[in-house]
C-alpha cells in the first residue's frame, strides 16, 4: 500500500514539474523576445509578377523619401520609435503592426491612408523595430505605447484628430485603449481620438491560446494556459487575466470598426462577433469573404478601404 502511494505521489510530482517547465517554456517563447515564434503560421509563398515587384519598390522609395523618424517615451520609461509621414492634415492615423512586425513593414497601409489625405504615424511597438523592450504582452502593455503616441501628437500638433488602426496584436492594443477615457473632456491628451479600426484581433488570451494549443499540440485539456498565466504573473507582473480585449470594448467610449476574414487561420472569426456584440460604443462590422489572417484586405481591397474611409469620415 505504501509503495502504491509512493508511486502515485511520485507521478503527481513529476507531472507537476513537467507542467511547470512547459509553462515556463511557453512564457519564454510567447512573451519574451526571441528568434522563434511559439505558434508558427505557415506562409503560402508564391512568385510575384514583375508589376507587383515594381509597385513594392516604388512604395519603398516613396516611404524612405517621405518618412521622418520620431521618438517618444512610454509611461514605463521605454524609448519608442515611429515613422511619421506628414500630409498637411490635422487628422493623424496611428498604425499599429502585428506580433513580431514593425512600423516599416506597414508600407502598404501607410500609403493607403496617406492617399486618403491623412498624416500617418506608423509605430514600432515595444520590443519591436527600433523601440526598446524585450517583453510581448499580446496587446496589454502595448496599449501603453499607443497612449504614449497619442500624447506625442497632442504635445506637438494643435487641433489634431486621431484615428487608431491596428492589425492582430496591434488590433488588441488599440481596442484595449478604447476604455481609457479617450473621449473624456477632462483628459486633455486623449479626448481627440475619434475612432478605432481593428483587423483580426482576439477576444482574450485564454480563449485564443487554448484554441491554438489544441490545434498545434492537441493537449488543450491540460492546464498549460493557466499555468503559463501564473508564470507570466510571477516573472513579468501581468497575467492572461489582464489581456482581456472583450472586457475593454465592453466599456468602450470610442466608435470601433471591427474587421475580420472569415477564413482566418490564426484568430477564429467567431471572435469578432463576440467583440462586436460586447462593444458598448458606436460600432460597425466587416467580414471579408475568404479573408485570411492579416491578409483579408487582399481579398477585396475596394470593400475594405471604402468601408474604412466611410467609417472615418463619419467621425472627423
Amino acid at each position: 500500500m505504501i509503495i502504491v502511494l509512493y508511486i502515485i505521489l511520485s507521478a503527481i510530482i513529476i507531472t507537476a514539474v513537467i507542467l511547470i517547465i512547459t509553462a515556463n517554456h511557453f512564457v519564454n517563447k510567447l512573451l519574451i523576445k526571441t528568434n522563434k515564434k511559439l505558434f508558427e503560421r505557415k506562409e503560402k509563398t508564391k512568385e510575384e509578377d514583375e508589376e507587383k515587384k515594381l509597385i513594392k519598390e516604388k512604395r519603398k522609395i516613396w516611404f524612405e523619401e517621405n518618412q521622418k523618424d520620431v521618438y517618444t517615451v512610454s509611461c514605463d520609461n521605454l524609448k519608442l520609435h515611429a515613422h511619421l509621414i506628414n500630409n498637411n492634415s490635422n487628422v493623424y492615423i496611428i498604425i499599429v503592426h502585428p506580433y513580431e512586425g514593425r512600423g516599416s513593414y506597414m508600407k502598404y497601409f501607410i500609403e493607403k491612408f496617406y492617399n486618403m489625405g491623412f498624416n500617418v504615424l506608423a509605430i514600432d511597438l515595444r520590443s519591436h523595430g527600433e523601440s526598446e523592450g524585450n517583453i510581448y504582452s499580446l496587446g496589454y502593455l502595448e496599449r501603453l505605447d499607443v497612449l504614449a503616441w497619442i500624447k506625442y501628437i497632442n504635445d506637438n500638433y494643435n487641433n489634431s484628430k486621431i484615428i487608431l488602426y491596428g492589425i492582430s496584436m496591434g488590433a488588441n492594443a488599440v481596442m484595449m485603449c478604447s476604455c481609457e477615457n479617450l473621449n473624456e473632456a477632462s483628459n486633455k491628451d486623449l479626448n481627440n481620438v475619434k475612432a478605432i479600426i481593428e483587423d483580426a484581433g482576439f477576444t482574450n488570451a485564454y480563449e485564443q491560446l487554448k484554441e491554438r494549443l489544441d490545434i498545434a499540440y492537441k493537449f488543450s485539456f491540460l492546464p498549460i494556459v493557466e499555468l503559463t498565466s501564473i508564470m507570466a504573473k510571477i516573472r513579468l507582473s501581468f497575467s492572461f487575466d489582464d489581456i482581456n480585449v472583450e472586457k475593454s470594448v465592453s466599456k468602450s467610449r470610442v466608435p470601433i470598426l471591427f474587421i475580420h476574414g472569415d477564413k482566418d487561420e490564426l484568430v477564429n472569426c467567431n471572435m469578432v462577433h463576440k467583440l462586436y456584440n460586447s462593444c458598448s460604443s458606436e460600432k460597425e462590422k466587416l467580414i471579408i469573404k475568404d479573408g485570411g489572417h492579416i491578409s483579408a484586405v487582399m481579398k477585396d481591397e475596394s470593400l475594405y478601404w471604402n468601408t474604412i474611409n466611410n467609417f472615418i469620415n463619419k467621425y472627423i
